[in-house]
């Protein structure tokens, strides 16, 4: 059986572009070295999260972001890596941008961008909500894009169940924090309860900027936590999937949940622009 050995990283997400660029590459390497066939980074990792890392788009430097872009896209050509990039997707200086995961192949091309579908009502401020699922098979595992509050649908998992999702590759910032909530119980349990519903598994990653609410996680198929990072301490995990159930573990869900008809997969007002629709448009 063919196996996909996914590297997940966590680091302090920030404001600050090139910084986070050089987390990036940093960990793009030590995957590399260890095998990975793809690199899994946080939600808005490259960018910074509006609303959170920054007030606004306001004088958001997309030069900057374009050009971290690139350098990152050229490594993972160079590492012959594929690279799950959160960050920001720029429509035009009118339509607000999307909070997106770039799926970026071993010859460093853009092979598809997932753009996150449901949004906070506080995402809704900054960005436009996503209307499309990614799927890609890589290395005989085929993984679906998710982002952070997509976990709180459960049709959403469902429907990437239906379109043949083994694993899904979901990045989270639930970090940058005042302290303890609902978030630090609430995704570790969402997500091994979202795999076991749909019989697959998860690489959950969360930015590990003080106070992060919880550490990057992957979930199985029988609810339970294979490993798991530090929470608030930058690092990175190595799991190779497809890789069964815990000890003693089942499976236990054998009538998985159907979508209604015409199941709406989207919270907050999608754009029509081009650029949103097009999956391999340039950042």
């Amino acid at each position: 059986m063919k196996k996909l050995r996914v590297a997940s990283c966590q680091f302090p997400v920030s404001a600050d572009i090139a910084k986070n660029a050089a987390y990036i590459r940093r960990y793009a390497k030590r995957a590399a070295d260890a095998g990975a066939h793809l690199l899994h980074t946080s939600e808005t990792c490259l960018s910074g999260y509006a609303g959170s890392d920054f007030a606004s788009f306001e004088g958001f430097d997309w030069e900057l972001l374009r050009e971290e872009t690139s350098r990152l896209r050229e490594l993972a050509r160079e590492l012959k890596i594929w690279l799950v990039l959160g960050s920001g997707h720029f429509l035009d200086g009118r339509t607000k941008p999307t909070n997106c995961l770039y799926l970026i192949d071993p010859k460093g091309e853009i092979a598809d961008r997932y753009d996150k579908c449901m949004c906070t009502t506080g995402d809704q401020q900054h960005y436009s909500a996503g209307q499309r699922l990614v799927t890609k098979r890589i290395n005989g595992v085929v993984i679906g894009l998710a982002i952070c509050y997509d976990i709180c649908f459960p049709q959403l998992y469902a429907a990437y169940r239906q379109k043949g999702a083994e694993l899904m590759v979901h990045s989270f910032y639930n970090a940058h924090g005042q302290g303890k909530n609902c978030l630090d119980v609430l995704n570790v349990r969402q997500v091994p309860t979202r795999c076991a519903d749909n019989l697959m598994w998860a690489v959950a990653n969360n930015s590990s900027r003080p106070y992060s609410h919880w550490a990057s996680f992957v979930a199985r198929p029988d609810a339970t936590i294979a490993q798991q990072l530090k929470i608030n301490t930058a690092g990175m995990l190595v799991h190779d999937f497809p890789d069964g159930l815990s000890e003693g573990g089942w499976i236990h869900n054998r009538m998985p949940m159907k979508l209604a008809k015409n199941e709406k997969l989207h919270f907050g007002k999608p754009s029509k622009h081009p650029r949103q629709l097009d999956g391999r448009a340039e950042p």
